[in-house]
Parts: structure tokens; sequence; C-alpha cells
């Protein structure tokens, strides 16, 4: 599955990369990723809400889920949200197939 990842530093994660600025974390990332059984796909740092914005592909939604605890837990992430990329196409052939199911109260 693919997902895509946004997020915010907190001070202490900027003041950490201040620190370090070398620091190649997109290999971090990459190695965290393999570490989850996926892979990273692209990674952006960003100007604006988000700090970072990656494409990651992950064995399921409860993995992605877990290792947000894991990451909120370091103290260096403020905001992480994670979005699961979704084929439209199929889910609106769904949805046609389910028109008229449902009825409105007093119908």
């Amino acid at each position: 599955m693919k997902f895509i990842v946004l997020a915010k530093y907190t001070k202490q994660g900027t003041d950490g990369w201040l620190d370090n600025p070398d620091e190649d974390r997109r290999a971090m990332i990459s190695g965290l990723s393999e570490k989850i059984g996926g892979k990273l796909l692209d990674l952006s740092y960003t100007r604006g809400i988000y700090d970072v914005a990656a494409v990651v592909e992950a064995p399921n939604a409860d993995i992605m889920t877990s290792l947000k605890l894991a990451m909120m837990k370091t103290g260096a992430i403020a905001e992480l949200i994670i979005l699961e990329d979704i084929d439209l196409n199929a889910i609106a052939k769904k949805g046609s197939q389910m028109i008229g199911l449902y009825k409105a109260p007093g119908n």
C-alpha cells in the first residue's frame, strides 16, 4: 500500500538538525521504511504548513499508525498526518452499485 506522510518538526526536532546539519535524514527514513517492510518512494522538505512530505510503501495502515506513535514518542515530531493512497475509480464503481440501498428516514 502507498501512503503520503506529512510532518511538522518540534523545536526539539529542528534543534537536533541545527546541531547536526549534515546528517543524512533521507538515508535514515529510507532505512526505517525498509525495517517496517516498506520502501521510501519520495521525500521532500517543504516550506509552508508541513516541514516534510514523504511517499512510502508499507504493508498496511496499522503498521503506519504504529510507526506514527513511535515517531511521536521521540518528541521530534509535532504533527504527523498519514494519508492512504486510494483507487478512486474502483471506489466510485462500488459506490455506484450501492445507489438506492440506503433509504432516508421517512422513506
